[in-house]
């Protein structure tokens, strides 16, 4: 995306409704009431405000949940388990080693769950005993625990159970051990492979390749014979992790045919442990399971390597560098064109750095079809291959033209002008007998190269028919970044026109390329346009002034603020925002005083921008509208001024969702450079206890941005037992850099938690982020961000919304009088809509 981008997003939920129910805690008086109930002497009041514990803020939670787990009923005592988990009260592992040897089986399983999110070595002790329970279930609690614990003196007690009667049980204990990660295991969890139950069998198969021990190589090779299909999957994923190379052969074998002839990859071999025992192969990465994966590619059917899914060509990729020298020498040495082709794009999708030119030049000889190659090309986006690409327009074939245009698109940025697509390009987009698809690609290649010279032919296409080559005339002009008269008046007269397509592409190319002059004339019209133009006119304005250093265009602005509707005044006090000059800040404070709040929150968003108005947005973060704080707190997240930390500080116990969930945000960004980042750090941490879900997963935001932690067990809780992903999904992203910074010795508990949310989550966005940690894109943009919600057509006013950026940050507000979002300098990348603050659960 560039600067000034425009992002229409659907918005997920509805309109904003009640607040959470955990909002019921915040009157004083309502744990006075839970805690008298618990002093009940009757028994049944006692067990209803047990169940009630939940309800209450964290921490009157569990000083009242620590209470109830010491009452004389059983039933209030398992409420109390259940809240203490939930809240990762800490201790609660001691305060229940006592229900251990309870005659209630109920209690003692209990226990062990509670042990297993709050361990002390005490309690592990207490639990290793408890492996030898009477009921299988009170055991199958305790290995979990035991596994959940990460305290590996637990694996002695753990093996003594994997002849357990009970398959659950035996399933518990071979997963508790592979979660401890000790390699005392191996050999007795490869016994495990010959057990009768196949889960039993699967999870020693996922267990011993967590263990990552190649001892058990022998034992797993065997498994790859056992007669369930889940177990081989398993047991093939596991030599993989232990990057098995004397399993190849084996591996190899499940695809031989009677004659014993390997098949790999062979079309009558698909399925799933096909597919399994493939990316085994790109895990292991020896030149005998390399050599094996070619073979797959050269036999794979010919539409598979033009595109689509291809387990084949994912599992090459897998190898990474191993496979490079056997690719290209298969690009340029192959008999088979198939194989050549595939393995052109195996290198494409690896991004190796100078293929392009062992690509290109198999493409001239003939080893690579064009189709593969030019794939090959885009995905590796080099510029030194535009020319040979742009060759490939001479050809006949329509659909390959096409192909050709989309290769070429991929390589330009108008940022960095290629005139080189103007002389091939010019005389195509100009004629008449071109197919009209063909000439409006052309017409957009003419735009991603930036040059002056493709102005010059984009003008002289001003009046091109039919419409939608107009359209895209009109866009292209946006792209190539070089404003002055002439263009100012194509695109102010498309902006006359009665179709709206017309209307909106010179919108936004205006906001792009429109000069000081042209924000002249949109001030003019502003004031006497039709209803239809108002928001094209008013989206144009402020990108045009985000350009402008004209103090002048100030006076105007202000005077058009004055004759102008509410939506108007919306676009108007986005453009001041926009305007990177004291006038514009000093006349936004102004307008912080105006008595509409719609005016207000407008304007707390567009203060991002000035910094020397910092005090006017600490001023509005004791605003009355929720709205206004809301936009404050962010924008002074962006403006990074130590001063405003006591107020953000306060901020992030605002009893409104989405004032304090932007306050730990903003915190976060604005500590991250001050001597009170340690001030900030207690007051993030406590916000990890709010009972919002957004704002738990903005205070991880904040520590990420501050490169703080707090308490490890805090973190690893909610990145392990917390009921909203989106705060798995922020702790997960903490999780990664509080290893990457801590000392090699303390990192352990980090990456077991996030070893275990790869193969435990179950949610697949946290899983993936897990494995893979966020990459903050560096670039940043303007982004106008058009809040749809489902079922709708058009924006919203005020619709709540929460934003989420491409760094992780999640914005929460209410959209303006237009239905419109402004995010300054956002991180460029993807955005997405979430589900507003107060709909979260």
């Amino acid at each position: 995306m560039r600067r000034g981008a425009m992002v229409a997003v659907m918005l997920s939920g509805g309109l904003l409704l009640s607040a959470p129910a955990g909002a019921r805690g915040i009157w004083p008086t309502v744990h006075h009431a839970i805690g008298d109930k618990l002093h009940h002497h009757d028994v049944a009041v006692r067990r209803v405000a047990a169940t009630q514990l939940l309800s209450l803020p964290p921490k009157q939670a569990r000083t009242l949940t620590r209470q109830a787990l010491r009452d004389s009923d059983d039933e209030v005592r398992l409420s109390a388990a259940h809240a203490a988990i939930a809240l990762g009260l800490q201790g609660a592992g001691d305060e229940v080693t006592g229900w251990l040897s309870h005659p209630d089986g109920r209690l003692r399983a209990a226990a062990c769950d509670v042990i297993g999110a709050s361990p002390t070595r005490r309690s592990i002790e207490s639990l290793a005993r408890v492996l030898g329970d009477a009921q299988p279930r009170v055991r199958r609690a305790a290995a979990r625990a035991l596994g959940a614990s990460g305290d590996t003196t637990a694996t002695a007690a753990l093996l003594g159970r994997l002849d357990d009667t009970a398959a659950a049980v035996r399933v518990a204990v071979v997963r508790a051990l592979g979660r401890l990660g000790d390699t005392r295991a191996v050999v007795p969890l490869a016994s495990t492979l010959q057990d009768p139950e196949v889960n039993v069998r699967r999870m020693a198969a996922r267990a011993l390749g967590q263990l990552g021990d190649k001892r058990a190589t022998a034992a797993l090779v065997i498994a790859l014979h056992d007669p369930s299909v889940v177990v081989r999957i398993d047991t093939l994923t596991a030599l993989g992790a232990l990057g098995a190379g004397e399993a190849v052969t084996a591996i190899s074998a499940l695809f031989a045919d009677a004659d014993g002839t390997a098949r790999l990859g062979a079309p009558l071999a698909r399925g799933p442990v096909h597919d399994a025992a493939l990316s085994a192969l790109g895990d292991i990465a020896t030149p005998e399971a390399i050599k094996l994966l070619l073979e797959a590619l050269k036999r794979e059917g010919p539409v598979r390597y033009h595109a689509g899914p291809s387990p084949v060509r994912d599992a090459v990729v897998e190898a990474g560098a191993a496979a490079v020298a056997a690719l290209q020498q298969a690009v340029m040495g192959a008999a088979s064109q198939r194989l050549a082709s595939a393995a052109a794009l195996c290198l494409g999708s690896m991004k190796r750095a100078g293929v392009s030119t062992t690509i290109i030049n198999a493409m001239q000889r003939g080893n690579v079809s064009t189709s593969a190659g030019l794939a090959a090309l885009a995905e590796l986006k080099d510029k030194s291959a535009l020319p040979f690409v742009l060759e490939q327009l001479d050809g006949d074939d329509t659909s390959m033209r096409r192909q050709v245009i989309g290769v070429a698109l991929k390589l330009l940025d108008p940022a960095d002008q290629d005139g080189r697509v103007v002389d091939v390009v010019a005389a195509r987009a100009s004629g008449l007998t071109v197919p009209l698809g063909e000439r409006l690609a052309l017409v957009q290649l003419l735009g991603r190269s930036g040059a002056p010279r493709a102005q010059k032919v984009l003008l002289a296409l001003r009046d091109a028919k039919p419409l939608p080559l107009r359209v895209a005339v009109v866009s292209a002009l946006g792209k190539v970044a070089l404003s002055g008269p002439e263009v100012d008046d194509v695109l102010l007269k498309a902006l006359q026109h009665p179709d709206e397509r017309l209307r909106r592409a010179a919108s936004q190319a205006l906001a792009a390329v429109g000069s000081d002059a042209a924000a002249g004339q949109l001030l003019h019209r502003l004031g006497a346009a039709a209803e239809q133009d108002r928001q094209a006119l008013g989206m144009a304005l402020s990108g045009v002034l985000a350009r402008s250093h004209d103090a002048s265009l100030v006076a105007r602005v202000k005077q058009t603020l004055v004759s102008t509707r509410e939506t108007e005044r919306d676009a108007l006090i986005e453009a001041l925002g926009r305007m990177h000059v004291a006038a514009a800040g000093r006349l936004l404070a102004q307008l912080a005083k105006r008595p509409q709040r719609d005016d207000r929150r407008k304007v707390a968003e567009a203060l991002a921008g000035h910094p020397a108005e910092v005090q006017v947005l600490i001023d509005l973060l004791r605003d009355a509208d929720p709205g206004v704080r809301a936009n404050a707190a962010w924008s002074l997240g962006k403006q990074r001024a130590g001063a405003a930390l006591p107020a953000l500080s306060k901020a992030a116990h605002d009893i409104e969702v989405t004032v304090a969930g932007n306050a730990v945000v903003a915190l976060g960004q604005v500590a991250a450079n001050d001597p009170q980042r340690n001030d900030a750090n207690r007051v993030l941490c406590r916000a990890l206890d709010d009972y919002r879900p957004y704002v738990r997963a903005g205070a991880l935001t904040g520590l990420r941005q501050l490169h703080r932690g707090c308490k490890p067990q805090l973190v690893l809780r909610l990145a392990r037992h917390d009921d909203h992903w989106r705060v798995r999904l922020a702790a997960a992203d903490l999780l990664h850099q509080l290893a990457s910074a801590a000392p090699p010795s303390q990192r352990r508990p980090y990456a077991l938690a996030l070893r275990h949310c790869v193969q435990e989550e179950r949610h697949a966005a946290v899983a993936a982020r897990c494995e893979t940690p966020l990459q903050v894109p560096s670039a940043q943009e303007d982004v106008v961000v058009f809040v749809i919600p489902t079922a709708q057509t058009s924006t919203q006013p005020r619709a709540p919304f929460a934003l989420v950026l491409a760094d992780g940050r999640m914005r929460l507000g209410v959209a303006d009088r237009r239905g419109i979002v402004f995010e300054a300098n956002a991180p460029a990348g993807s955005l997405s809509l979430a589900v507003p603050a107060a709909l979260a659960r």
